[in-house]
């Protein structure tokens, strides 16, 4: 039981480690090789998928009421992520446009998540805070449907969760909105990967040994065919890219999981995790000011971005447990 556990809280450094490579190295790629560093960005929906399975795994262990859930979430999500938006906004570079304190505000009050131009200010990584507080607000009604559902069919909810996404993604094609971060990550859109993770809570809840890792060439087989589709797509891009989420995610969790069964790589992404949502707010903000003060060879100018960030994050981590916000 424990292992599952723990291959679950290594998947979730995994994906960390692999979306902040790939914020650092886009940074000095371009064409085709910007592209393809973009399959670091999968990590998201694994991402998505392990916070479906912790938040209903611990819901189903000790049921919390709506207003305890958000009280819960507010102090571990929302004042960690304000906090480092007001230390953004105090840095004179960081954010040279005189709407300034308008980004900030928008942060504060969440009202980014509605304007495009918003989403992307103070960090263009987050946008994905808007999207998992989305989850947030809507966990009771999401809690009650799968319930129900699952009493109707056991595999209901998967299907349900992935019909309303491909929906979703297809209104945003047809309006054109494809191309728009509020529109592209709207929760509705990462609903079916999320409740994914709810299925295999529920499974875990009630068998643990339910879940089963497949053999390693059958992990080997849907990576090469999930990432291989959305490698195709992402180059493709344009309305491909909205559908690519259900190849991206298979392939980069076949991928993860391979990795993690490495005993040294378990140990190291299980303890990534630990500090996965600090390095997460971050490491674009550290990135920014070294790239302000300090000019070195383009490899070891990485070396030391990716290092500092992984520091800093540990250490806000640290602080962050020390005043009972984690």
């Amino acid at each position: 039981m424990a292992k599952k556990l723990d291959l679950v809280n290594a998947l979730k450094g995994f994906s960390i480690f692999t979306i902040v490579l790939m914020h650092l190295l886009q940074g000095y790629a371009e064409g085709i090789l910007y592209k393809a560093l973009s399959l670091g960005g999968a990590g998201v929906h694994v991402f998505l998928l392990c916070s479906g399975f912790g938040l209903y795994l611990s819901q189903l262990n000790k049921p919390l009421s709506y207003n305890s859930f958000l009280k819960r979430r507010t102090i571990r999500v929302y004042l960690p992520y304000v906090i480092i938006i007001l230390i953004s906004a105090l840095i004179p570079f960081y954010c040279l446009s005189s709407e300034k304190w308008m980004y900030v505000a928008s942060h504060l009050f969440l009202f980014k998540m509605f304007v495009e131009k918003y989403e992307y200010s103070m960090g263009g990584q987050m946008w994905f805070i808007s999207t998992i507080i989305q989850f947030y607000l809507f966990w009771p009604l999401l809690v009650k449907a799968f319930k129900w559902l699952s009493n109707k069919q056991k595999y209901l909810p998967l299907i349900v969760g992935l019909v309303i996404s491909t929906m979703w993604a297809t209104l945003v094609v047809i309006l054109h909105k494809e191309s728009l971060r509020i529109w592209n990550s709207f929760f509705l859109q990462y609903l079916w990967e999320f409740m994914l993770g709810m299925f295999l809570a529920q499974c875990y809840k009630k068998n643990p040994n339910s879940l089963k890792i497949p053999k390693l060439w059958k992990l080997l087989f849907l990576c090469i065919l999930g990432l291989s589709i959305s490698g195709i797509t992402g180059i493709i891009g344009g309305v491909w890219k909205v559908y690519n989420d259900v190849p991206s995610m298979i392939g980069y969790l076949c991928m993860g999981i391979i990795v993690c069964k490495a005993p040294l790589a378990n140990k190291f992404f299980s303890f990534t995790n630990h500090l996965s949502y600090e390095w997460y707010l971050v490491h674009i903000l550290v990135f920014k000011i070294i790239d302000h003060y300090i000019h070195l060879h383009l490899l070891m100018h990485l070396i030391i971005c990716f290092l500092t960030s992984y520091i800093i994050a540990y250490i806000y981590s640290i602080i962050l447990k020390k005043a009972h916000l984690k």
